[in-house]
């Protein structure tokens, strides 16, 4: 299952109107998002607002029910970006970040290679939000290199202190991320 049927499942079952998405690339996945009202943030490329996540979040003033982050896949872009997308999420709504679960220590690197997978270190600031935010639901769901959902909400905090190396995330992958196969999510059938 790849990140748009996700992302799509998600509209039809939440009832979405309002998607955001972070990091447009190629646009191949805001073109087949099946939301009513959608805008796109990336500084290159086709994007509805052509200018960098954290310039984005400065102006704006709309609230989305669904925000999807897939951005620079850098952990430090990715918390910012989480935190500012929890600040403009509606009630009830969601976020989605794509790259939680690299499957190679190669993709989880800091800089992108052409033609090979970038992960990126996303994975760090989901951990990092895992340690210190108990007012979050948050769980990756087992598919296209980890679709991580959040929601506002209640969870135990992480108290795992080891570092955080691709070696010890390939241990501790099902407990750090709370990492979820899809048949096991409800709005996933």
């Amino acid at each position: 299952m790849k990140r748009t049927e996700v992302i799509n499942k998600a509209i039809k079952h939440f009832n979405v109107f309002s998607y955001l998405e972070i990091g447009l690339g190629k646009g191949d996945n805001f073109r087949n998002i099946k939301a009513t009202y959608k805008i796109s943030v990336d500084p290159k490329g086709a994007a509805t607002y052509n200018t960098t996540s954290d310039d984005f979040f400065t102006h704006n003033t709309s609230k989305f029910d669904f925000i999807f982050i897939d951005g620079l896949h850098l952990k430090e872009q990715v918390y910012k970006d989480i935190l500012n997308s929890l600040d403009i999420l509606q009630e009830g709504g969601t976020i989605l970040c794509h790259d939680m679960s690299p499957i190679a220590k190669e993709d989880q690197v800091r800089e992108y290679v052409p033609g090979k997978t970038w992960n990126g270190d996303v994975w760090k600031a989901w951990v990092q939000l895992r340690k210190e935010r108990d007012d979050l639901e948050m769980y990756v769901i087992n598919t296209d290199c980890g679709c991580g959902v959040i929601k506002k909400g209640k969870q135990s905090l992480l108290k795992d202190d080891s570092e955080l190396t691709f070696n010890n995330l390939d241990s501790n992958r099902i407990e750090w991320l709370n990492l979820i196969e899809p048949e096991d999510i409800e709005w996933l059938e």
